[in-house]
């Protein structure tokens, strides 16, 4: 791994036709890899913080981008509802059979929905919301993609935004490998996971597209595990 080059390689979940026993193994890895590696906690605790700060609002609207299983949003869910926090949530995701087994999942959940949507295209929409998160996601787009996917949340009725992401770097790229052996998650999960880290953005990438995009107010913070999680203001 060459941690100065952002690869482009697409992974096998990027095909959106993906389906069956193979998609359920890979989604049900990747779940077992957000609990292992704290990105399910790192996230919720965002959320949360967020949630606190604002709790004069009797109910949170919240939108996960690429959703897969829809996890992440059980786990907030549950996270928020602990704390006597309303909440709605929208989980989107462009794998129809994705959505199709995050609402077989999430059936007794009603607070919780799901669609289908190709977030990427240019003619994506974002629903409004209160909140707009994403886990492991971003990095599909292209830089000049994800500056103009940000200056669109100007003129869109987003509260906030908070990314969870990995940032590309050698360390992560070979702590990976070594957990990938121990943990029993899918060859999919394995090798998308390696992908994944090489097509991160560097901290350094990831602050020039956000100042590219005009947003004024925003934070980039360190987590364990070679993570950030990254805040918005897009009304700042």
């Amino acid at each position: 791994m060459n941690p100065q080059i952002r690869l482009r390689t697409p992974e096998q979940l990027d095909n959106l036709s993906l389906n069956g026993n193979t998609l359920k193994k890979t989604l049900n890895s990747l779940k077992l890899i957000n609990i292992f590696l704290g990105n399910h906690r790192q996230l919720s605790k965002a959320v949360l913080s967020y949630c606190k700060s604002n709790h004069d609002r009797r109910e949170f609207r919240i939108v996960d981008l690429g959703c897969g299983g829809g996890d992440t949003l059980r786990y907030i869910s549950k996270r928020l509802k602990y704390h006597n926090i309303k909440a709605t949530f929208i989980g989107i995701d462009g794998n129809p059979s994705s959505i199709i087994y995050a609402k077989e999942r999430t059936i007794d959940t009603r607070n919780i929905n799901f669609i289908t949507a190709n977030i990427i295209d240019k003619d994506f929409k974002t629903p409004d919301c209160d909140i707009l998160i994403s886990s492991h996601f971003i990095y599909h787009f292209e830089d000049s993609e994800l500056t103009d996917f940000l200056k669109k949340i100007h003129s869109q009725k987003i509260e906030y935004v908070i990314f969870s992401e990995l940032y590309r770097n050698k360390t992560a790229y070979n702590l990976f490998k070594l957990v990938s052996f121990v943990l029993p998650i899918s060859d999919i999960a394995k090798k998308d996971g390696m992908l994944a880290i090489q097509r991160a953005f560097s901290i350094k990438e990831l602050t020039n597209i956000i100042q590219n995009s005009t947003i004024e107010k925003y934070k980039i913070s360190k987590k364990p595990f070679f993570r950030t999680i990254t805040e918005i203001d897009p009304s700042a």
